[in-house]
């Protein structure tokens, strides 16, 4: 979902799941100006991550996708989403300006014992990025 119309609204309702492909992802990609992504009734993205879990992470092993690439985002929201068993690392934010990420979830403990580099943020090239009230 890349360059998407100003102030398009994308809704994540239930759980969405993605099924297993070695490859480098992104599993979800956003990118446009005055954009909301949000999650309603519990909305879930679950990575299907227990099929990449190999104790190597990116540094080897089978290809696991990034999960949510968040870049060239202007005046946009981030809000309201689990995201449930990530691959690897969840969010890539780059050249995101005034990007709010709010009330997100971020669930790998069923890696505890494998998943490995399923950091959180990664945040490169960007100007006015806030990430509050998450979990």
């Amino acid at each position: 979902m890349t360059d998407l119309p100003d102030n398009t609204v994308v809704i994540f309702e239930g759980e969405t799941s993605f099924a297993y492909s070695a490859w480098e992802g992104p599993l979800f990609a956003v990118s446009g100006t005055s954009i909301t992504v949000t999650g309603k009734s519990s909305g879930i993205l679950n990575g299907n991550g227990a099929s990449y879990w190999d104790g190597e992470g990116g540094s080897g092993g089978v290809t696991k996708p990034k999960f949510f690439q968040a870049h060239d985002l202007t005046d946009s929201t981030i809000e309201a989403l689990t995201i449930l068993n990530p691959p690897v690392q969840v969010f890539s934010i780059n050249g995101a300006s005034n990007l709010a990420v709010t009330s997100v979830t971020i669930d790998a403990s069923a890696g505890d014992s494998l998943g490995k580099n399923t950091d959180g943020f990664d945040i490169g090239s960007s100007d006015s990025v806030t990430i509050s009230t998450f979990s």
